[in-house]
């Protein structure tokens, strides 16, 4: 979620599900603490709740080091796959 909305910005729940390639429940359940500490800002418009990531710089410092992580774990995945 938090790579998702330093990545593509704010979104509603429908799209950060999506883009977490996760269940609305999950993301639900999991955006809770994240809210709670910060990490992740909601907006409501009328109805719907907008979610974007916090500009406090140790979330945007946090969402970039997950980036990093993900990249590296990719690169290992992909190196992996070429070896077998």
């Amino acid at each position: 979620m938090i790579l998702a909305l330093w990545r593509h910005g704010e979104m509603n729940l429908t799209e950060l599900a999506r883009r977490s390639q996760a269940s609305q429940r999950v993301v639900e359940e999991q955006i809770k603490p994240l809210i709670q500490y910060g990490i992740i800002e909601v907006k409501t418009v009328g109805r719907m709740k907008l979610y974007r990531l916090s500009p406090d710089p140790a979330a945007r410092q946090l969402a970039e080091a997950l980036a990093l992580l993900d990249q590296a774990l990719a690169a290992a995945s992909a190196d992996e796959e070429e070896t077998d």
